[in-house]
């Protein structure tokens, strides 16, 4: 049996899922430049044991954005299940803006992070890509959506939003945001 297929005894496993948590915790707050070592101290363990169950900051960073990318596959998968093409789209954009606004970490991991293509989370990406896209053809079929609006289009208004949302100074509301970015976009 390799050490990757035995399962962790009971400590190792409860490090592991503190550790997770409280990556997910102080990414969200700091983004995901955070210290490593403020993780380890959240966590309410060492930086040597932090260091020993993850090699990398990517590899803690993937480790605390599954769970995050499995929501948001939940989510488009909500989207795509509603049966009125552009409530699904408004669903998945109001949804997604205001994750990304609220945790800072997964946000930062959806615009600026790129993970190796056989990565758990990059084939959590392709899945929730594949739904989003599916969302998107539905309301461009139902004349709702421009033509020429993609995933990628998705991705950057929903960022963007989320950023803007999260920095400004003149409390601009997810509302606000999503109804500017779907007048540049119906069709």
């Amino acid at each position: 049996m390799s050490a990757r297929a035995r399962p962790l005894r009971r400590d190792a496993q409860r490090n592991h899922d503190l550790l997770v948590q409280a990556a997910r915790d102080v990414f969200a707050a700091k983004g995901l430049d955070a210290p490593l070592d403020e993780i380890a101290r959240r966590a309410g363990v060492s930086a040597g044991t932090l260091y020993h169950r993850f090699a990398t900051r990517e590899a803690v960073i993937e480790a605390a954005m599954q769970q995050h990318m499995q929501q948001a596959i939940a989510i488009a998968q909500q989207a795509h299940d509603n049966p009125d093409p552009w409530q699904g789209l408004d669903f998945l954009m109001t949804k997604l803006i205001a994750f990304q606004a609220a945790d800072r970490g997964f946000c930062e991991t959806c615009a600026e992070r790129w993970f190796a293509p056989d990565s758990a989370i990059s084939q959590l990406a392709k899945q929730y890509d594949h739904l989003a896209g599916q969302v998107i053809e539905r309301a461009k079929q139902a004349g709702q959506l421009r033509a020429d609006f993609n995933v990628d289009d998705l991705a950057a208004l929903v960022t963007g939003a989320a950023y803007a949302i999260r920095t400004s100074s003149t409390r601009t509301t997810p509302q606000r945001q999503l109804d500017l970015l779907q007048n540049g976009i119906r069709g």
